[in-house]
């Protein structure tokens, strides 16, 4: 089987380490996965059909979507190619704002939101403090505590969601692939309210209970994801509020508690799920 593992070429220079990882693993078990830059792909209609193109890149059987792009992992939906994660997963986990209003609606708890664009501030109907998140931010960008309106920044993006405040420091991210859960890190950070691995917090196994893994098997579900992580923030006693779903989710925490090999795990639900 061959796959294109999709990155922009930004993102393919910091995770060299796991593309090379995807490659080798692959190749044990008689895949062959090629690296193919966001850029250098064309798609659209051309005489009435669907195309995509990549000079030199034959067709592939699957696809894994390392860049955010719904449309163009529809696009291979469309011309049978299978994507891991799909097209409704980017769609929804790649904005917060559908994120939230998707579970509202089937009874997933998570802190009071709401939407709002960047000309609408005014409107924000919470008591300082909040937290303000751009619908379309990853790991950890642009999310700002604010302590009062004269703490807005520049606002970059046009949707934002605005939160309550919950514990700050503090969240859980739960890995899950195909279905099932394969591990989860509880994330600290005592200098900032963002507890984000890459933004310099602490990070320990989290053993879920009973009532916990109920939920995440929930929400599961409810957006089944190939290759997920979910993000939880905690109420005030202690129970699991929804923060976000991670599409384009890193593995560092886990692999750097676990012998978990995440790369082998992946490419053998793809081996199943594929065919």
């Amino acid at each position: 089987m061959n796959g294109w593992l999709i990155y922009r070429k930004e993102d393919a220079e910091k995770n060299s380490a796991f593309i090379d990882w995807m490659q080798t693993e692959a190749e044990l078990l008689g895949m062959k996965i090629e690296l193919v830059i966001y850029h250098k792909l064309t798609y659209g209609i051309r005489d009435g059909h669907l195309f995509i193109e990549c000079k030199d890149k034959e067709r592939p059987d699957f696809v894994i979507m390392r860049a955010i792009d719904p449309l163009l992992s529809q696009q291979f939906e469309l011309k049978g190619i299978r994507v891991y994660n799909d097209s409704r997963v980017a769609t929804i986990a790649n904005d917060k704002s559908q994120t939230h209003q998707l579970f509202a609606t089937n009874g997933i708890s998570m802190v009071d939101t709401q939407f709002i664009n960047k000309d609408e501030i005014d409107k924000l109907s919470f008591r300082f403090p909040v937290i303000l998140k751009a619908v379309n931010g990853r790991s950890g960008s642009e999310v700002y505590l604010l302590h009062s309106i004269e703490d807005m920044p520049l606002l970059m993006s046009e949707r934002y969601i605005v939160q309550a405040l919950a514990a700050p420091g503090k969240d859980l991210r739960v890995f899950v692939m195909g279905g099932k859960v394969i591990g989860s890190v509880l994330r600290e950070s005592d200098a900032d309210f963002r507890a984000n691995y890459t933004l310099g917090g602490k990070a320990t196994l989290y053993r879920l209970s009973p009532s916990e893994r109920e939920l995440v098997d929930k929400i599961i579900t409810i957006l089944p994801a190939d290759f997920a992580g979910i993000d939880f923030v905690f109420d005030d006693n202690g129970g699991l509020l929804l923060n976000e779903i991670e599409d384009i989710v890193g593995s560092r925490t886990l692999t750097s508690l676990t012998d978990i090999n995440v790369a082998k795990l992946y490419l053998e639900h793809i081996l199943k799920s594929a065919r």
